[in-house]
Parts: structure tokens; sequence; C-alpha cells
């Protein structure tokens, strides 16, 4: 079995949770990252090799993959000098800070016939999963509410930014929005409302409330935001279909229970994935395309496209106090 060699763009602390998660692959190793400063552990490091540019570490070494952890507002350029090299593609949501980069690096990964992939694990997670495969019999959606509260995180001074990462909206919460697009559909308009009251940005809010309209004509209604508390956040789902009800929920970001009714039937399905992890799931996936010459067509870049379209619609809404079509 060949050797599957794996870069790291942007080594901070989620790429190096990442790279934790690639070494666990059997035929999978961690070549090389990339960060200005050296500011990470021998332990972290292990046997890879650190460049300070990401250019650098292109031009040296002979990858197969890379993650890209960096800023949203600097995954475009990583992108285009992976795919320009045959690299495929293993992007940290949110796919980016704006529409145009994400077009990009779709024509870009296209043109180069690499693969890429946007990392939302939510499409992953058991639970999901099998709401997924069962969509035939659920049949319609036809509504849903999905609560997903954040606690209040550190900001390294990248998530509010007009011009780089516009907030928790685009950096987070795209999570709950991309999960409604796996399970609902894809989305025709959006009304949203929000606040300012954890960071107090000028502009940016650090939590919204928002309905959305799909093209198949289900509605639905998210919550999110980081107005949470770490010791007691947790996730909840209640979804409707025309023929099956669900509900979904779990602590925050890890949703391992999953209670399911047939309308025809008398006693709902109770679920319990302990131990599903979203994350180990869409790192296998992404090593197997690999492998395999696939495109990861579960979470590729027009699905990861479109979760941020809907993001920015939030908060254009919030701002304008209008309905904004997707």
């Amino acid at each position: 079995m060949k050797e599957i060699k794996i870069g790291v763009a942007g080594f901070g602390w989620w790429g190096q949770v990442l790279a934790g998660y690639f070494r666990e692959i059997p035929g999978v190793k961690v070549v090389a990252v990339s960060k200005r400063r050296r500011d990470f552990t021998d332990a972290a490091l292990g046997d890879a090799r650190h460049y300070v540019s990401t250019e650098e570490m292109f031009n040296r070494e002979k990858l197969d993959g890379v993650i890209v952890s960096t800023p949203p507002d600097a995954h475009l350029p990583a992108v285009e000098m992976a795919a320009g090299r045959g690299i495929h593609v293993f992007c940290e949501k949110p796919m980016a800070h704006r529409l145009a980069d994400c077009d990009r690096m779709i024509k870009a990964c296209a043109k180069n016939k690499v693969a890429l992939m946007v990392a939302f694990k939510h499409r992953f997670a058991k639970s999901f999963f099998h709401l997924k495969e069962n969509a035939a019999r659920l049949g319609k959606p036809q509504w849903a509410m999905y609560t997903y509260p954040l606690w209040k995180v550190e900001d390294p001074g990248w998530k509010f930014q007009e011009k780089g990462t516009p907030g928790i909206v685009v950096e987070n919460v795209v999570h709950a929005i991309d999960g409604l697009v796996f399970l609902m559909g894809d989305v025709e308009r959006i009304y949203a409302e929000g606040n300012r009251v954890v960071f107090k940005h000028k502009t940016l809010p650090d939590s919204a409330i928002f309905t959305l309209r799909f093209k198949n004509g289900a509605i639905a209604a998210i919550g999110g935001g980081c107005t949470s508390d770490r010791k007691i956040s947790r996730e909840y789902l209640d979804i409707h279909y025309e023929n099956g009800l669900a509900q979904i929920w779990g602590k925050l970001d890890y949703p391992t229970n999953l209670r399911l009714l047939y309308r025809e039937e008398a006693q709902p399905e109770d679920h319990v994935y302990e131990g599903s992890d979203g994350v180990r799931e869409e790192v296998g996936y992404f090593v197997r395309c690999i492998r395999n010459g696939e495109e990861p067509k579960i979470c590729d870049g027009k699905e990861g496209w479109k979760s941020v379209a809907i993001a920015l619609a939030v908060l254009e809404s919030i701002r304008s106090n209008k309905v904004q079509k997707i």
C-alpha cells in the first residue's frame, strides 16, 4: 500500500488536532507543516518538518494531500498553490470568507483535477448519516428547528474582521447551516435577527436566530452563537418529514443520540452512537478518496460554497433587516 504523504497549511491548535487524526490512519504520514511562528511543541510536530512559509512547504515536499487550516481569509492562496501542484485538498470550514474565493478554489481544483473537500463533520456523524441514508423512506422534509449554542471562545484576532472572517455566524454557525442543507436540501431565502452581546463588535453579531425557506418548500430555523457555557452546551435538532419525525441531540459537535419515528410505526427507534466522531469519519473518507482516485462527493467545494452563501446572507439580513435570496 502506497504511503499517503500529508502536509498541514496552518499548524495552529486545530491544525494540530487534524494532524493527529490523519496520523491515526495506517499508511498515512504527516510529513510537513507550515506556520509563521514556531509556537507549538516538539510532541505536536512529531517527525514532520516545519516551514515558515506554506509556499516553501509545497516547493520542497512531495505531498499527496494537504490540510488547509489557516484562518478562512487565507484559504484561497493555499488551495490554489496546492491545486497547481496536483495536491488534493482537505479544507477546514468555512470554505472561505467570501464567495469569490470559493469560486476560485473550485475552479483551481477542477482545472488541475484534484479533490477539494470541505470539512463539515456533521455530514459524517452517524446520527445525521442515518437520516440521510433513510431519506427515501422519510419522504419530503417539512420543517426543522436547530439549536446550536457555542460558548464564548477565544478570538485569536481573526474571527471578527469586516474584511476577513466576519464573525461567529460564518466561522461556527455554518456547521448548523450545512447540517440542514445536507438533510433538507438547497435554500431559497433567509431572514435573520442578531445580537452583539459577548464580543460586542460594532457591526458583526455573535449570536443569531434565522429562518430558512428551502427550494423544496420546507422551512427551518436555526439559533446559534457564542452565548452558551461549555459546562452545559448541547445541540438539538428536531426535524419533521412527510413520513417520519427525528430528534438528534448531544454535546455540541457530538450529536450521538437519534430518536426516529416512522409515522406508520407504533414506537420510535432509539439509536445511540457512543464514540461517533465526525472528524475521524471525514478524515478517513478524504484519505479513501485519495487512494481510490474519487471525488469527495459528500462534501465537495460546491457543497462548501452553499453554507458560506447562506452565512453571508444571514449577516446581510441582520444589517438590512430584509429577507435575502440565496
